[in-house]
């Protein structure tokens, strides 16, 4: 009896537990199904809001994402602003020019070459014409030939002819002499006799010294008509011949001047005067340029130097060509007081310098020109 009554108890626990179990989960699905209500009614109150309440909303976000956007620019401007710029620089394709002149008025008789044309070191230019300098030429070369007739004689001495003449004209004063002398004997034995006067014999002495005199100036002559030209002779006609050979070489040189010739290679730039016209001494006859030799030429302001003074190369644009080129730095020179900007005591600051670069392009350029522009990009110093 007492085993069926536990049995029976149990029993009823169970079937009591269950029960609550299942009106446990009947509450649990109300709780559910009533927030799900709750929420859908809570999206349907959303959804059905106020339009002016959604219209400010908006206007809210629209004036959020501007100032946003606005910030955000003013940072960057900001920001922008403190960076580095970049300055744009214009440099030029520089060239030698070489300017060909004469040394002497002449006129110009043919011309060779034109303009733009390549040419060669030594190459023919110009042709001029000058009568003075022809007729200069002719006068120096008849001075030479006198003087050499007159240094020939010198070193060949006297003739024989004429020394044979003066030989003959001593011997000949000589006999005079003793006779003179014989003559002069006499008489002054006969002056010690009383047959002729004093006065006579005195007559007959100076003819006796006149005679002696005369005889010794023809053996001088003569001596020196054998002996030949004195070193001193030799000397000074040898000096004629060389003023005659630097006259005849001036002539020359001043001929020479009438044929022009290319000093270096490059292009002719440009052709002065026209043939038949008059050149005067040291105006150009023609320009040639040496564009195998280019080089840039760039002013830089001393506030800009600092960028640019320990730099070895530098990149520039070609507007002409449309390329880009490297270029190495050769030589940094200050400019002239007319390149410096002056300041004043109310700016404060500086005066401020100007410096010219040369550079010259580190790979051969094809096509590059004199004159052609070239454009650096320099950093701005803050």
């Amino acid at each position: 009896m007492t085993q069926d009554r536990r049995s029976e108890s149990e029993d009823g626990k169970a079937s009591s537990s269950i029960e609550n179990t299942h009106i446990k989960n009947e509450e649990t699905e109300d709780e559910i199904n009533s927030q799900k209500n709750e929420l859908l009614s809570t999206n349907a109150q959303s959804i059905n809001m106020n339009p002016s309440n959604k219209k400010k909303s908006i206007l809210v976000l629209i004036v959020v994402i501007i100032l946003t956007l606005l910030f955000g620019l003013i940072i960057f401007g900001l920001w922008k602003n403190y960076q580095p710029k970049s300055i744009e620089v214009q440099g030029r394709v520089e060239a030698e020019t070489v300017y060909v002149s004469t040394k002497v008025p002449s006129r110009i008789e043919e011309i060779y070459v034109h303009e733009g044309q390549k040419i060669g070191k030594n190459q023919p230019l110009v042709r001029l014409y000058s009568p003075e300098i022809d007729a200069k030429k002719q006068q120096a070369l008849a001075s030479l030939q006198s003087a050499l007739a007159l240094q020939s004689t010198a070193d060949r001495g006297s003739q024989q002819e004429n020394i044979a003449s003066l030989y003959a004209n001593w011997q000949s004063l000589k006999a005079q002499e003793n006779l003179a002398q014989i003559t002069y004997q006499r008489g002054a034995h006969l002056y010690k006799e009383g047959v002729i006067s004093k006065q006579r014999r005195d007559e007959m002495h100076a003819a006796a010294l006149s005679a002696s005199s005369m005889t010794e100036s023809a053996y001088q002559q003569y001596a020196r008509a054998k002996r030949g030209s004195t070193p001193e002779q030799k000397q000074g006609a040898d000096a004629q011949v060389e003023i005659a050979k630097a006259a005849v070489a001036e002539a020359n040189a001043l001929e020479a001047e009438t044929r022009l010739f290319s000093p270096v290679s490059g292009t002719v730039s440009k052709t002065y005067g026209k043939v038949s016209e008059l050149v005067a001494m040291g105006v150009p006859v023609i320009s040639i340029i040496q564009d195998q030799n280019l080089w840039i030429s760039l002013n830089v302001r001393e506030d800009q130097y600092a960028n640019v003074y320990q730099s070895k190369t530098l990149s520039g644009f070609i507007p002409a060509l449309n390329r880009q080129a490297n270029f190495k730095i050769e030589n940094i020179d200050a400019e002239g007081e007319f390149a410096t900007i002056k300041t004043t005591r109310q700016t404060g600051g500086y005066d401020i310098r100007s410096f010219k670069l040369h550079l010259v392009p580190e790979q051969p350029i094809t096509d590059l020109k004199a004159g052609m522009s070239v454009i650096f990009k320099l950093k701005e110093t803050k």
